[in-house]
């Protein structure tokens, strides 16, 4: 068994050929030291990093 836990993150866009994804290594004994609710939330933190990682996003007023 790997010493690491592989956490795979994906962000797809609808867009044909425009997804990502990558794998992150996380420490196993870590990783098994953690309750289910604090795995949640670490998988939950890595997503949402990674997604802001790879999309851009804006919003603004255009004047007439």
């Amino acid at each position: 068994m790997s010493e690491y836990v592989k956490i795979r993150m994906y962000v797809g866009t609808g867009y044909e050929g425009c997804d990502h994804e990558d794998v992150y290594e996380y420490p196993r004994e870590e990783w098994e030291a953690m309750s289910k609710e604090q795995q949640e939330k670490l998988l939950n933190e890595l997503a949402t990093e990674y997604l802001f990682e790879r999309c851009e996003y804006g919003a603004w007023v255009e004047e007439d």
